[in-house]
C-alpha cells in the first residue's frame, strides 16, 4: 500500500532523518551529563583526565574518569558505562588511593583498566608538565644585619 505511493522513498527519508536527529540530541544529552558529572570529581588541588579502553569485538566501551592529587594519588572517580546513549556514569571506587604509576603500569587487561591506564598517563603528563613550568627564584637580602635567604617557586 505505501509503496505504491509516490511519496513512499520521502517518507522513508524523513523518518531516517527525525531518527538521526533524535540519535544526536539523547548523544549530546548523553555527553554533557557525564561533563558535569567529570566536573563533580573536580576541586582544589586535583586534576582531572578521562581514558578510554579500545574494546575488541563483543566488548563495551568504557570511559573512565579520574582525579588525582598532587602527590599522583587517586582521589575520585568515575565511568560512562553501556551500549546505548542512555548509558549513565557512575561513580568507581576500584582506583581511590593507588597512585597514578600503580595504574600506568599495571599487567590487567581488564577493560576498565585499559581506559585507567589511558587517564593515568595523561594526568602523568600533565603533572610533570606542571612540575616543569616551575621555576626557581632565588631572593637575597644582604644588607640587613642577618643575611636572609628565600626561594620562590613560580
Amino acid at each position: 500500500m505505501l509503496s505504491n505511493s509516490p511519496y513512499a522513498l520521502g517518507i522513508v527519508f524523513v523518518t531516517l532523518a527525525l531518527m538521526w536527529v533524535l540519535q544526536m540530541s539523547l548523544a549530546k544529552k548523553q555527553a554533557t551529563g557525564f561533563l558535569n558529572a567529570v566536573n563533580s570529581i573536580k576541586g582544589p588541588g586535583l586534576q582531572v583526565a578521562i581514558g578510554v579502553n579500545q574494546p575488541k569485538w563483543g566488548r563495551k566501551k568504557i570511559y573512565l574518569a579520574i582525579s588525582a592529587d598532587v602527590n599522583s594519588n587517586i582521589v575520585n572517580g568515575l565511568t560512562l558505562e553501556g551500549v546505548t546513549t542512555f548509558a549513565k556514569s557512575k561513580k568507581v571506587s576500584l582506583f581511590n588511593g593507588k597512585t597514578l604509576n600503580e595504574i600506568a603500569n599495571s599487567d590487567n587487561k581488564e577493560p576498565i583498566w585499559e581506559a585507567a591506564k589511558m587517564a593515568a598517563d595523561t594526568l602523568i603528563k600533565k603533572l610533570q608538565s606542571k612540575a616543569d613550568s616551575l621555576s626557581l627564584i632565588h631572593i637575597s637580602e644582604p644588607t640587613r644585619q642577618e643575611a636572609r635567604s628565600y626561594a620562590v617557586f613560580c
